[in-house]
């Protein structure tokens, strides 16, 4: 029996995510060219509905309620539990943001499902995801009747074509429950660097520096580049050696730069997501294994403490030679 195939949509200040669009591409494939049917929810969402339909062709499903207005983990939950068919196996399908991999689980747990997290391929029914830092794969075949999802960002391009035939759209009124908790609000982070977004050239760092003191060979690095800016790792900034608004991946920002150096960065998947866009990729790792070298264009296999001084004695020699010229 065919499964149904239910995706999440998410918005961010009223604007349709690109994971949203990705996810549509994953459902295709799940099933074969056949088109999921898109659930989004919300205080007004009726404009996002309309986007979805008439930009993917999909089937909206637009639940509405004022306690929708902010995302809350048990309302949104129940929002989707109470329009899924009951007994009816189905995939259900999120992004690998916050918002998924929170309300994942819950669902998961209610209709007794296998719960998969940061997929990035398909075949078949058979889903994979990275392990241990990317090092290796692990092919995942679910056994139960339903299944929920959850899609790394990036994995998928992102299905975005005005539809010749829009899809329908229902609006549904979710019932209230009585919530455990309330979400008072949601604040951006305050120092934000934008930089990141706006960088033609970024320097990042990874676990691999070693020590909070190397970073600083990790800015010389970046200084002698116009526009440029330096990242990091979530370990990095999870250890305190750079603060979280320099962080790139899943939980940090996504970047597409037009040189992107990895340096002691491992290669897991939660941060090649956020810069396995940008145009040249190089990464210096001491492991000739690393992950990172996947999607790298240019391999360094050396001690960034070694790599990087001679990388910057060798610049400034080009730089002053061509200016004696």
């Amino acid at each position: 029996m065919k499964k149904d195939i239910y995706l999440i949509a998410e918005s961010d200040q009223g604007c349709i995510t690109p994971e949203t669009y990705e996810l549509i591409t994953f459902a295709e494939e799940l099933s074969g060219g056949r088109l999921p049917t898109v659930i989004i929810l919300g205080r007004n969402n009726e404009t996002q509905a309309k986007e979805l339909a008439e930009k993917t062709g999909c089937n909206v499903l637009s639940v509405t309620s004022d306690h929708l207005n902010l995302y809350n983990t048990q309302a949104y939950s129940d929002a989707i539990l109470a329009i899924l068919p009951k007994d009816n196996p189905s995939w259900i399908c999120l992004a690998h943001t916050s918002t998924g991999y929170d309300l994942a689980p819950r669902i998961a747990v209610k209709l007794n499902a296998a719960c998969i997290t940061s997929v990035e391929k398909i075949q078949g029914n058979i889903l994979s995801r990275a392990l241990c830092q990317g090092r290796f794969m692990a092919d995942i075949i679910p056994e139960t009747p339903s299944i929920v999802v959850t899609v790394l960002p990036g994995a998928f391009p992102a299905s975005v074509s005005e539809s010749n035939s829009p899809g329908s759209i229902q609006m549904l009124q979710a019932s209230v429950p009585h919530l455990k908790s309330k979400t008072l609000g949601i604040k951006e982070v305050e120092h934000r660097d934008s930089n990141l977004k706006d960088a033609e050239v970024i320097v990042a760092a990874g676990r691999g520096v070693g020590k909070k003191e190397n970073v600083s060979l990790i800015n010389e690095l970046a200084a002698i580049f116009p526009r440029s800016a330096v990242g990091a790792s979530r370990s990095v900034c999870d250890s305190g050696w750079l603060e979280y608004s320099h962080q790139i991946g899943t939980t940090g920002q996504t970047v597409s730069p037009k040189l992107y150096i990895a340096c002691g960065i491992s290669g897991a998947i939660q941060h090649v997501s956020g810069m396995k866009k940008s145009q040249n990729i190089v990464a210096v790792n001491s492991d000739p294994n690393a992950a990172i070298f996947r999607v790298a264009h240019y391999c360094i296999v050396e001690d960034l403490t070694t790599f990087i001084p001679i990388m910057i004695d060798e610049f400034k020699g080009f730089s002053l030679m061509r200016s004696l010229f």
